[in-house]
């Protein structure tokens, strides 16, 4: 496998942005973890939803709920999706990696993306967290249990997943001023991915 197909994984979704589009599961089976999110939200609320896909269906649940939500990802072809999808949403094409966007965010979401991340990738992205929530702000995002990496097929295409371990993301939240609100490991209603629910503090 190509390392830049492990190192950027934006490259496989824009090959397969159109079968992406039309397979994702329009089901909301993260609802359950979204609407406890949303109970630490003001009204109109900023969310930040980072890789956030064409916008389908989290982007579009947090829109109907009246909050103001700035979509990023990096595969441009899945975002000119998302732009189709919903024109009046502000959407940026970036790396998440290298994400300076000079403003601060009630809740940042990064859900099935966060994991497609090298692991060696993913304690600087606390420090990229931090500097982007507000205070008593909400962080969601998904991991695996342990450290290591995983291959999964979408489209016909192989799609790279890393992971550390729950001790190493206990630190880092700790790191980064984050109280956990929530761990749930293996959730058998989101592909068994391991929720993590944190709050500034």
């Amino acid at each position: 496998m190509e390392s830049g197909e492990r190192n950027n994984v934006y490259k496989v979704y824009n090959k397969i942005a159109g079968w992406y589009s039309e397979n994702r599961n329009g089901e909301l089976a993260e609802k359950k973890h979204l609407d406890q999110l949303i109970e630490y939200l003001p009204a109109g609320a900023q969310v930040l939803d980072l890789g956030c896909g064409t916008g389908k269906p989290i982007l579009e649940y947090l829109l109907s709920k009246n909050f103001d939500v700035t979509g990023v990802d990096a595969s441009s072809k899945v975002l000119e999706i998302a732009k189709a999808n919903f024109p009046a949403a502000e959407l940026i094409l970036a790396d998440m990696r290298a994400l300076h966007l000079k403003k601060t965010f009630d809740a940042i979401i990064a859900w099935h993306s966060f994991f497609h991340l090298p692991a060696d990738d993913q304690p600087a992205m606390f420090k990229i967290f931090e500097e982007h929530i507000n205070p008593r702000g909400i962080l969601l995002f998904t991991s695996g249990t342990e450290r290591g990496e995983a291959w999964g097929t979408m489209g016909g295409e192989s799609v790279f997943h890393a992971s550390l371990d729950t001790k190493e993301y206990e630190i880092l939240l700790a790191r980064h001023s984050f109280k956990i609100l929530k761990h749930i490991e293996n959730d058998p209603d989101c592909g068994n991915a391991t929720i993590w629910m944190a709050q500034r503090i």
